[in-house]
């Protein structure tokens, strides 16, 4: 993944050099390469307008192709809380988990794709972009890398299918994990069992 800034300020100096470029050719009357340099020119600027565009912080392949073609989600069902502390204003989003006999109509709840780690207890989170499909849907900022789940960084029981990220862009995001059976094709997978968002007060 590359950061978003990084990739303007390359495409930037690309098609500076393709105008002078397209100036040299032009005075020099080289005109056999002038069409393919003003293709480039053309090209360079629409990339550069995307990438000004864009929410993304950093772009991976998957990552726009999600952004220009965006897969078609279900409305997730959800419900969401506030708590307030002295210390903090959180805002939990707790989808929904039932069984097709209870609620056939009401959609699964948003898999997380984890990756087990090399002890055969934990999960890393590296595909961020199954979280931050969620996210938007929710119309929250995205995250920007992937994280270790925190049962493996603090060995606290606690903390055993949570996720942390605490450089988030609206302060703390915690995403909680939970195996979601489809007892109809027998199969089951890591989903989300809820997001906090954690606003510190200070």
């Amino acid at each position: 993944m590359i950061a978003t800034s990084t990739a303007i300020t390359v495409v930037t100096a690309l098609l500076a050099i393709c105008v002078l470029w397209l100036v040299y050719i032009i005075i020099r009357g080289h005109t056999e390469s002038l069409v393919r340099t003003i293709i480039f020119i053309i090209v360079l600027g629409i990339i550069l307008g995307y990438l000004k565009n864009t929410r993304l912080e950093r772009l991976s392949f998957k990552a726009i192709k999600n952004d220009l073609f965006p897969p078609s989600l279900p409305q997730y069902s959800y419900v969401v809380q506030e708590q307030d502390t002295q210390y903090s204003h959180r805002i939990v989003y707790r989808f929904i988990i039932k069984t097709e006999e209870d609620t056939p109509n009401l959609p699964p709840p948003p898999e997380l794709k984890l990756d087990m780690d090399p002890n055969g207890r934990t999960f890393t989170l590296r595909d961020i972009e199954s979280l931050n499909l969620v996210l938007d849907q929710l119309n929250l900022p995205p995250v920007t890398h992937g994280v270790q789940e925190l049962y493996a960084i603090t060995g606290n029981q606690t903390d055993v299918g949570l996720y942390r990220w605490d450089d988030y862009q609206l302060g703390t995001l915690i995403v909680e994990r939970t195996i979601y059976q489809n007892k109809n094709s027998l199969q089951s997978y890591h989903a989300i069992a809820s997001i906090t968002v954690d606003r510190r007060k200070y």
